[in-house]
């Protein structure tokens, strides 16, 4: 049949030309939404245990696949209900008592007229009070209300381009468990390497996702417990609250902590706690310092058995190209890139 098909070289690599060009359109039109589709087919893997239970148990995919979308419904709402509206309310509370805070802070440093603060803030009103002062600050406050309604028909769009990518995420997650291993088998069925190469990709992959969510996830923890810890022991309010956001904002390498512990550190400056600002700065440059860049990629590097280094720079790139959920493709790729290299060296 192939000689049939093909029966010249030339022309088998022609047909091969052709659906690597209509793939290249297809990728080209899904770009928007690559993310979404790499995002669904990341979480129906790790929901593929369950749903494989759950099937054996009802002996049916359709009533497997609406019990689990019920439960993913249920634990968004539950997610929005516990934390986000708490977050609303707790965010408001914080930048009261912070205001009030501060406000009580000035006004007990300015008791003494030559402190430093009580200095800075009076230079800071005389400033504001200048002519020219008043003037950049009318031209600048045009500015930023162009800025605001451009950033306010961005979020719009921005949020109309979230939905449609939430909605293409959950539908691909489903799709996937229902006909992820079919699609897994069409892939490897059209490789053009031997079998047992095959199989060490899979297997390759199946541990790279596994080391890169279990190192995240791990290190993330860490983060969150390390933070709770250290606000509790200063002394600052909210401590739990302030852990859990640093837990979501520890899968962001580098800064994410740090959005929250850098502003804490400048207010307690500016609160007169000198003692209290120096030892979260330290305390955090050290700790979560070490957590984010040194052990989160040598959770998952010595799992994946690469360089911690090549981990930090996957997820950064990761990142950068898919957002999010960067985090955890940007080391996958470069696992089956390394393991696509190591099967070549071995074919020749």
């Amino acid at each position: 049949l192939s000689l049939m098909v093909f029966n010249t070289k030339e022309k088998k690599w022609v047909f091969v030309l052709f659906v690597i060009f209509l793939l290249a359109i297809i990728i080209y039109m899904f770009k928007s939404y690559v993310t979404a589709l790499f995002a669904g087919a990341l979480i129906s893997y790790l929901l593929h245990p369950l749903y494989q239970k759950i099937v054996k148990k009802l002996k049916s995919r359709l009533a497997s696949q609406i019990i689990l979308s019920l439960g993913i419904i249920v634990l968004l709402i539950g997610f929005f209900f516990l934390f986000v509206v708490p977050l609303v309310d707790q965010t408001q509370t914080l930048y009261e008592d912070y205001d009030r805070y501060l406000t009580f802070s000035v006004n007990k440093a300015c008791i003494n007229q030559d402190s430093l603060y009580c200095n800075v803030f009076e230079q800071a009103v005389l400033f504001t009070e200048a002519p020219e002062f008043k003037e950049k600050g009318k031209s600048l406050v045009e500015t930023l209300i162009t800025y605001l309604f451009k950033g306010i028909q961005d979020f719009v769009g921005g949020l109309i381009s979230f939905t449609i990518s939430l909605v293409i995420m959950v539908f691909s997650i489903f799709y996937f468990l229902d006909h992820g291993e079919e699609i897994k088998n069409r892939i490897v069925s059209v490789l053009p390497i031997q079998h047992h190469a095959k199989s060490k990709i899979y297997k390759r992959l199946r541990e790279t996702i596994d080391a890169v969510v279990s190192g995240n996830i791990s290190a993330a923890l860490l983060q969150g417990i390390a933070g709770s810890f250290i606000f509790g022991v200063l002394g600052i309010p909210l401590a739990l609250f302030f852990g859990l956001i640093i837990f979501i904002l520890a899968f962001i390498p580098a800064i994410g902590p740090a959005l929250i512990w850098l502003p804490t550190v400048v207010i307690l400056f500016l609160e007169g706690s000198l003692i209290k600002a120096s030892i979260l700065l330290i305390y955090s440059i050290a700790i979560f310092g070490y957590l984010d860049t040194i052990l989160k990629p040598k959770l998952i590097g010595d799992k994946m058995k690469l360089s911690s280094f090549i981990i930090f720079l996957g997820v950064l790139g990761g990142l950068k190209v898919f957002g999010f959920f960067g985090v955890f493709i940007g080391p996958i790729v470069i696992a089956l890139f390394v393991t696509s290299i190591d099967i070549y060296q071995k074919m020749k």
